[in-house]
């Protein structure tokens, strides 16, 4: 399985712009911080380095073999998702991680994992999946899209995060968001079945299910899942997915997809502004 990350990185905002960013659940990645120092060393307390999913930093935490090790150490805990604390020692002895670095003292660090609020998967890179991104991107989703077919996820441009895998495993390596949105618009009905089953098989415990499908495989589908995983909860699972706005083209299907997705997330009843009471 390969990872290919988008960082979306905006140069002309400061670092704490960034952090800010991060912290209001509107982007992935991990804040570095020095939080103590002893002895001599490149890394000064306070020092702050953010590391993106696909490996752009920004800021710093001292350079050096220092700097590279918390940079592994940071794309290691995307995947457990969760917060760390380290100390890494340059000097011949003491209790911690070492570096290699000769300098004469030890650096703590702190490692603050944030994850978007609302996360997006997208199983299928296609013309639905590729409008689904365009107009997901100027929104507060963390999008994720799948798939197994390399120069179709390759050709994808704007996600935030493209993991290329069988649909049968994808993601079996890594923590999935709980509460996400999940969308599923595969080029064939068995890869859509598999992702279904597979949402609550595995307890990812989804917030919204959408599968682009014909009406006719509504019973169909849910009728498996049902005898897949018993307890599934059909409620949340869209078949076909989408509001009935109207027009075939890809991007027609993405605004009716996404048009239900705010509907479920904000607890509207999609009733024209007019019409409201």
């Amino acid at each position: 399985m390969s990872i290919d990350k988008g960082s979306n990185m905006k140069t002309e905002t400061t670092l704490q712009d960034d952090i800010y960013q991060l912290s209001l659940g509107k982007r992935c990645g991990i804040v570095v911080t020095v939080v103590e120092k002893t002895g001599s060393g490149p890394a000064a307390t306070g020092t702050k380095m953010i590391v993106y999913p696909n490996g752009n930093t920004r800021g710093t935490v001292g350079g050096g073999a220092l700097e590279k090790q918390a940079l592994e150490r940071a794309m290691a805990l995307f995947k457990e998702k969760k917060n760390h604390l380290e100390t890494f020692i340059m000097q011949d002895s003491g209790n911690g991680t070492q570096t290699g670095m000769m300098c004469g003292g030890t650096a703590t660090l702190f490692f603050e994992y944030y994850t978007p609020q609302h996360h997006v998967y997208i199983f299928g890179a296609g013309h639905v999946g590729s409008a689904l991104v365009y107009h997901l991107k100027p929104l507060d989703y963390f999008v994720t899209v799948l798939d197994n077919r390399s120069d179709v996820l390759n050709a994808l441009e704007g996600a935030d995060e493209k993991i290329l895998g069988p649909f049968e495993s994808v993601l079996a390596d890594r923590q999935v968001d709980p509460h996400s949105f999940f969308i599923i618009a595969t080029y064939e009905h068995k890869a859509d079945s598999l992702v279904l089953f597979r949402i609550f098989r595995e307890g990812w415990n989804p917030y919204y299910v959408g599968i682009v499908a014909s009406r006719k495989k509504q019973k169909i589908m849910l009728e498996e899942l049902k005898k897949t995983v018993p307890d599934a909860n059909t409620d949340i699972c869209y078949i076909p997915v989408g509001l009935d706005l109207g027009g075939s083209l890809p991007h027609h299907i993405a605004l009716s997809i996404l048009s239900e997705i705010q509907i479920v997330r904000f607890h509207t009843t999609g009733k024209h502004l007019r019409d409201r009471g």
